[in-house]
């Protein structure tokens, strides 16, 4: 395999390259299906998906592509080297043409992340970081916030499909306690915006149930090279096939996890 530091240039041109796509496509008409019952995807999903996996795929041969649109719910976790690609994480904002939305791609060892890369071609902010090399957002390395107390900290969620499906409650009541003890919660709709978000210190924490593997690994590394901290909601360690995660610039985590871990009986 090639080496990450050599590999990453070129994934930062590929993704670009998907990014100018979907820039394209915000300008015409978006067509909208429906996945599932609750979910909805886009041709621009499934076009920026094949020009992903085709230059990926000649990039790096031996490594399998686990993406997004491709995806079977009974697929078993791949084995060795393989990419995780997200080609509109957000893909309800970028429907309604709402400037909160990315791709995101990671290349895994395993369960583990070695290099991700989340990228928002609308504000040209392109995210990435190799394992053991630190996180950067247009070449200039990231970290994450010295905030030390939840009380001054910004923090975001969401609410994906699957809280409409179990019942909303089960992600509201979360939701609600972290917000009266905290500076506030943003839900803006992009895991993968979020987790880079703290990453470069904007957002102290971020927590989210019933995730998908692409929506966080590329974020997931990011945080973690930025000197932060990934786990589940009870503080065990994270990987992207869990199906709930907390993340935050470390100091305040412990503090999360006081309240995330309340609700693991209700996933």
């Amino acid at each position: 395999m090639k080496s990450l530091e050599n590999l990453i240039k070129e994934v930062l041109h590929i993704v670009k390259e998907a990014g100018e796509y979907l820039l394209s496509v915000l300008s015409s008409e978006i067509k909208v299906y429906k996945k599932l019952e609750i979910e909805v995807f886009t041709e621009a999903d499934k076009k920026c998906e094949q020009i992903l996996t085709e230059k990926l795929k000649k990039l790096l041969p031996e490594a399998t592509i686990v993406g997004e649109e491709e995806f079977s719910e009974k697929s078993i976790i791949p084995k060795g080297v393989y990419w995780l690609v997200d080609p509109i994480d957000g893909t309800v904002n970028f429907i309604h043409r709402m400037p909160w939305f990315a791709i995101s791609v990671a290349l895994m060892q395993e369960k583990e992340p070695i290099l991700g890369v989340v990228y928002n071609p609308v504000t040209k902010e392109m995210f990435y970081a190799t394992k053991g090399k630190g996180a950067y957002l247009n070449g200039s390395q990231i970290r994450v916030s010295e905030e030390k107390e939840i009380e001054n900290s910004l923090l975001a969620t969401s609410f994906p499909g699957e809280c409409k499906k179990k019942g909303f409650e089960r992600c509201y009541g979360l939701f609600k306690e972290l917000n009266l003890v905290s500076q506030g919660v943003r839900r803006f709709g992009s895991a993968a915006l979020d987790l880079a978000y703290v990453a470069c210190g904007r957002f102290d924490g971020f927590w989210e149930p019933y995730l998908k593997p692409w929506d966080t690994a590329a974020g997931m590394l990011l945080v973690l090279e930025a000197g932060g901290k990934v786990t589940d909601y009870s503080g065990e360690k994270y990987h992207p096939f869990k199906n709930n995660i907390v993340a935050s610039n470390s100091s305040i985590h412990e503090k999360l996890i006081s309240y995330t871990s309340k609700y693991l009986n209700l996933l």
